[in-house]
């Protein structure tokens, strides 16, 4: 039930920025990130749940905690890099930083 609250969200979200792009543009891009910010709020207990469970994991095998905490770091910073970038190229090609 949960995926639905999250693609009712998205697409509302949707709805909103592309009828906010064509009055105030520069609007639409903190309309996706407060959708963002509230999707990724709802997910956060999923997120803890699959945390522990990898903590569960590493404490079985046996395997450093440090070394999946590293992973998970590298995998966070490049899921962001890859965002902030898809906001550039958007910036740059709709022309909202002029």
């Amino acid at each position: 039930m949960d995926i639905v609250k999250i693609i009712g969200i998205g697409l509302v979200s949707l709805i909103i920025i592309i009828i906010m792009k064509q009055y105030k543009p520069e609007f639409a891009v903190y309309v996706a990130l407060m959708a963002s910010a509230l999707i990724l709020i709802m997910v956060f207990d999923k997120i803890a749940s699959i945390i522990n469970l990898l903590n569960s994991f590493t404490n079985k095998t046996s395997i450093n905690t440090t070394f999946i905490a590293l992973l998970l770091k590298i995998t966070g910073i490049a899921i962001l890099t890859e965002f902030a970038s898809s906001i550039c190229k958007d910036c740059r090609r709709n022309c909202y930083c002029k």
